[in-house]
């Protein structure tokens, strides 16, 4: 009896062994099926288009991976590697989203209040902005432009937004005039200007908001102010033989201003895929939370779009640009997934966002 005991005992644990020894077995070969579906995919798109390097990184929820092709720097000849540091443009309007609603949690103002009472009083006086919620900013449905028509775009300045400041943003307040509120227009005016709001309201800055809130809490960085520290710079280009300058957008920066590498962003998305925290998780939930339906599969939410296929989990996304860097960044809740592409050439968001969605879906088949 206690032999044939024995002998079911080791034919269980035997049978569990064979379980997992398949399951290893079959995540080695999605791991190495997606990586081979990463490099074809990359390699095409840059053989098919001019551009001077494409990096990758993406995780499966388990592990990160990277690929890279071409260079960072060509004139070095030094490819991308997870610690070259790069623009994220627009990207940035998602942490700028995450600030904000923290902002708000801890002075207890909800996101569908009026803007109005917290600007300055000058400001204030202009009574059309008194229908702008803190809501609006981060869904683009505000009804401010794209950028202030006092903004002054000189051909060939590769810092457009440099001398832009919080003196005429407020000037230009004063007297704006708000076109179609409620309807979705993209808007780094308004992404700028929630990420100013953030600053009234907390009477800290930009900077200081990202640490206590984000690079800190969701471990992006060990160390205050330690962002991107000691990492070797990409070079970006405006053309094929010129090159661009990294951004100095001032006032604007929480539209997207934010330079980070690709092991800190990768540690971003892992935060929003599986937040650290019970209060991180709550922030998520919000900014995910659909707010503006653009189409039967595309909808907007606070700072992140959203994409849903049928049967298929729900995709949260953004892209960037910046007269350097072309990028797009992608994420889904509960799995860990998340996929990042960065090409340093201005205007090639055509090639940046479809190998970011191709790579995502690959990863839900």
């Amino acid at each position: 009896m206690k032999r044939s005991v024995k002998n079911n005992f080791f034919k269980k644990i035997f049978a569990v062994a064979l379980l997992f020894a398949g399951k290893a077995a079959a995540q080695e070969q999605s791991t190495s099926t997606i990586q081979s579906f990463v490099k074809g995919k990359t390699d095409s798109a840059f053989a098919k288009s001019s551009l001077p390097g494409i990096f990758v990184a993406y995780s499966d929820g388990k592990g990160s991976y990277f690929y890279t092709t071409g260079y960072a720097d060509p004139d070095a000849k030094k490819a991308f590697d997870e610690s070259t540091l790069f623009e994220i443009g627009s990207i940035t309007k998602t942490f700028t989203a995450y600030v904000l609603m923290c902002v708000l949690r801890d002075q207890q103002i909800s996101d569908t209040s009026s803007i109005i009472s917290f600007l300055p009083k000058a400001v204030q006086a202009n009574k059309e902005l008194q229908n702008i919620r803190f809501l609006s900013l981060m869904n683009h449905s505000s009804g401010l432009p794209r950028l202030p028509e006092n903004m002054e775009l000189k051909e060939g300045d590769l810092q457009p937004y440099a001398n832009y400041d919080s003196r005429m943003l407020f000037e230009y307040l004063q007297q704006a005039t708000l076109h179609n509120p409620g309807k979705y227009q993209y808007s780094n005016l308004a992404a700028g200007l929630a990420g100013v709001l953030a600053e009234r309201l907390s009477g800290k800055t930009y900077a200081a908001l990202l640490d206590q809130y984000i690079f800190l809490p969701l471990k992006m960085v060990d160390e205050e102010h330690s962002l991107a520290k000691g990492s070797t710079k990409s070079q970006g280009f405006i053309a094929d033989d010129s090159k661009s300058e990294y951004w100095n957008m001032n006032v604007l920066a929480p539209a997207g201003g934010l330079k980070c590498t690709g092991q800190e962003m990768m540690k971003y998305f892992a935060a929003m895929s599986r937040p650290v925290s019970e209060q991180s998780a709550l922030v998520v939930d919000q900014l995910t939370a659909p707010t503006i339906n653009l189409s039967p599969t595309v909808s907007v939410c606070r700072g992140w779009h959203s994409t849903t296929k049928a049967n298929k989990p729900t995709v949260y996304w953004h892209n960037g640009g910046t007269y350097g860097f072309s990028t797009f960044g992608a994420f889904v809740k509960g799995t860990g997934q998340s996929v990042l592409v960065i090409i340093n050439k201005f205007n090639s968001n055509a090639v940046s966002d479809n190998l970011g969605m191709q790579i995502i879906n690959k990863m839900l088949e």
